[in-house]
């Protein structure tokens, strides 16, 4: 391990997601001295497989993830290249005007001129009982990432404004769709807007999950019916799941994502930022594998534009 006496690298990239994962190639295909740090698991470890990869389509997450790391271990110290590979949590991370310093939880320090956080987000408890232990499989809130395989019955769950845009790009997807609002009256011109999709609209609450045989069947109600379905659509919500770019004094965005430019650079110095924790204030978030590898590749570029300059 590295230590703030013995070797000041060029990049620490904390997390090894796939932006993570794609900053530290990108850096390491440059021959740039670079240490990932990853605490694991990553956002998607609960999906079965990750969807909407090109040459990756349902490919396990972990075993993407063991696919990168392998690769990224040709390019290790121990081959005379320029990665090291580190697990473990980090706990404070400090920029200055020189450098960054980064600490983790057994006690090990690393220093490198620059700083990428690919911390990644935190999905919020979902609003119902139950469909948690569906998450990632049969219950999903993404329509490119996991629609395809919800079903031919699927209930889009929640009345907040934000869900329209899902259910109205499931319509071509599920045979039969709901929009279950949890008691949420809608604008009759919304609903009159989706009868010609074939979205039927459900304004009643919901109360609990039907399961049998541990799959997902329907959605209980308030007044003792079962909404069947194959499956659902729902959450969305987030959080960071790392206090570090609060504590680093990165801006943020008013959706809670650390704001960025189109190189990943943060409004710190030597900090730079990619992933589902990071977005353009000009542009909204795009949580999915390949945004995320693609924010990490440029964050990389950001580095090494800023290391040659």
């Amino acid at each position: 391990m590295a230590t703030p006496d013995t070797e000041l690298l060029d990049c620490i990239v904390l997390g090894g997601g796939p932006a993570g994962l794609q900053a530290t190639l990108t850096l390491a295909r440059v021959h740039r001295t670079v240490a990932l740090v990853d605490e694991g698991p990553g956002r998607n470890a609960a999906a079965a497989h990750m969807q909407n990869v090109v040459t990756r389509d349902g490919t396990p997450p972990a075993e993407f993830r063991a696919i990168a790391r392998q690769q990224l271990a040709a390019y290790g110290t121990a081959s005379g290249g320029t990665v090291q590979l580190v697990d473990g949590a980090v706990v404070d991370a400090r920029a200055t005007d020189d450098e960054v310093r980064v600490e983790l939880a057994d006690g090990a320090q690393l220093r490198a001129r620059h700083l990428i956080l690919a911390t990644g987000v935190a999905d919020l408890p979902l609003p119902l009982p139950g469909l948690a232990r569906h998450w990632g499989g049969q219950v999903a809130h993404c329509p490119f990432c996991h629609g395809h395989e919800l079903g031919a019955r699927v209930i889009v769950l929640g009345g907040e404004p934000q869900r329209e845009h899902p259910l109205r790009m499931m319509a071509s997807v599920a045979e039969h769709l709901t929009w279950l609002t949890d008691g949420v009256p809608l604008d009759p011109e919304v609903v009159a807007g989706l009868e010609p999709l074939g979205i039927a609209v459900d304004a009643r609450r919901a109360t609990g999950v039907e399961e049998r045989e541990g799959r997902l069947v329907g959605i209980r109600l308030e007044d003792g019916d079962v909404l069947p379905c194959d499956g659902v659509l729902t959450g969305g919500a987030w959080v960071q799941r790392s206090a570090l770019p609060e504590n680093l004094g990165c801006a943020m965005l008013p959706d809670g994502a650390i704001e960025v430019d189109e190189v990943g650079a943060t409004s710190v110095p030597r900090v730079f930022a990619a992933g589902d924790a990071a977005h353009r204030a000009t542009a909204g978030p795009g949580h999915s594998v390949i945004a995320s590898a693609a924010a990490g590749q440029m964050a990389a570029l950001g580095v090494v534009r800023a290391l040659i300059a």
